[in-house]
């Protein structure tokens, strides 16, 4: 069980429940908004986050964006190198290498990708489904 998102820039990948409880801690932890901006159920029912338009879940994204730039501005830079080259990135192969990564590394990594994906939706239009 998990969250399933499909966006433009990376196609559908799977969180599970761990991993998006374990975003939304690190966000609480670190004093930045919820990185959901969009699940309104919060129980994986089909909702989905209209980025791009003026309205509240491209709101929410902003601020969560500026938030983390301010915050973790080197692992916000990671994200736009993740959008520059998305024709290059596989993300799965991103997070998971065949040689593995240590627990530090990949939450850099997942953090870069989830800024990515909010970045690129806001500045380009996108709509992530989250199931």
């Amino acid at each position: 069980m998990g969250l399933d998102v499909d966006t433009d820039l990376f196609g559908i990948f799977h969180v599970n429940w761990a991993g998006s409880r374990w975003l939304r801690e690190w966000c609480q932890d670190e004093g930045l908004p919820d990185p959901f901006v969009g699940w309104l159920s919060g129980d994986n029912s089909g909702d989905q986050c209209v980025l791009g338009p003026e309205n509240v879940n491209t709101r929410l994204a902003r601020v969560w964006c500026r938030s983390f730039e301010k915050k973790h501005p080197a692992i916000a830079e990671l994200g736009g190198e993740l959008i520059a080259n998305r024709r290059m990135i596989v993300l799965r192969d991103y997070l998971y290498p065949d040689k593995g990564l240590g627990e530090k590394e990949w939450r850099r990594r997942a953090l870069a990708v989830w800024y990515a994906i909010l970045k690129n939706g806001v500045e380009h239009g996108d709509t992530l489904d989250y199931w």
